[in-house]
């Protein structure tokens, strides 16, 4: 049996079929297929269980999991729209929880969501299929907030199923997809991000924030951040001119030595190594090179940064 693997964290296709090329084959990664239109037939096939099959038409959606065994047989001309994401993926930038929630038994495949998140998910690959149609210089953080806000749809709904069969303490699991997605958006500014903000916005106590996160998510509050800051600074590195000074000032590091120092914990290499080896052709900037005594952290005042030893507000965790 054919097995496709991922070479990227993310993929966009978009495919018209009158008969589908591919029989009975497996991935490697996460396949998030939209019918755009036509109709025909979706099977998954597990082992030692009857295949199980369902009909799809215009709107259908799956989710399929890595290793899931299925095919897709066109009654009528289809067109479809596959997203395709590593499960490293889904969990730097949504988090264990809901990786683990995307990740449902292979019967599960088909998604079902409310009309109203429907009619959002219709217009959200919309858009990806257009920025991917004509890529631009922002395409790439474009379309990683759309695809992330359909996975973070995707994996409410299955939450909900979930909870449904082991209900959970809180009365409003919406809030802590909310409060994902928050931190997503406002990255750029810590001193949004830190436990007093947070409980401020989302109606929390401050020592609250950190237990509350790591409940939802099964990761700490602090390392969420921290890693998807050094994202962003990856995305900054490979894709735009900036210098890490500048970097460093956008993602509200304290200063550039301790985006080196917090970059070099997750690679083991500098800002500069990471985009000569992404971009090779670029050239070195001067104003880039930093001396080393900047690879240290200042300790002598406060900071705003939720990742920073110094900041003197509440520990998320």
């Amino acid at each position: 049996m054919w097995k496709e693997n991922l070479y990227q964290p993310v993929e966009v296709l978009t495919r018209r079929h009158t008969k589908f090329p591919i029989d009975e084959h497996q991935h490697s990664f996460y396949e998030m297929v939209y019918v755009r239109e036509g109709s025909g037939t979706f099977s998954v096939r597990e082992e030692g269980c009857p295949i199980r099959q369902c009909r799809y038409r215009a709107r259908s959606l799956f989710l399929i999991p890595p290793d899931t065994t299925h095919r897709f047989t066109i009654t009528t001309c289809s067109e479809y729209v596959f997203i395709r994401f590593t499960p490293q993926y889904a969990a730097d930038y949504l988090g264990r929880r809901i990786e683990q929630a995307l990740g449902a038994p292979a019967g599960q495949c088909v998604v079902v969501l409310r009309p109203e998140d429907a009619r959002t998910a219709d217009l959200l690959f919309g858009f990806i299929e257009t920025e991917s149609a004509a890529p631009r210089e922002c395409s790439n953080p474009l379309i990683q907030a759309w695809l992330n806000s359909i996975l973070l749809l995707v994996a409410g709904h299955r939450l909900q199923e979930i909870d449904r069969q082991l209900p959970l303490s809180d009365p409003h699991p919406d809030k802590a997809l909310y409060m994902l997605q928050y931190i997503q958006q406002q990255i750029h500014h810590p001193e949004r991000l830190t436990c007093e903000a947070l409980g401020e916005k989302f109606h929390l106590a401050p020592s609250y924030v950190g237990p509350y996160f790591k409940r939802h998510f099964h990761e700490e509050l602090r390392s969420y951040i921290r890693r998807n800051r050094i994202r962003a600074a990856e995305h900054l590195l490979a894709e735009s001119p900036l210098t890490v000074k500048e970097i460093a000032a956008r993602l509200g590091f304290t200063d550039a030595g301790y985006l080196v120092k917090s970059f070099r914990a997750f690679h083991t290499m500098t800002p500069l190594e990471f985009r000569r080896r992404n971009r090779p052709g670029t050239p070195s900037q001067s104003d880039e090179r930093l001396p080393r005594t900047e690879t240290t952290v200042p300790t002598t005042a406060a900071s705003t940064d939720p990742d920073s030893p110094d900041r003197k507000t509440s520990d998320p965790a």
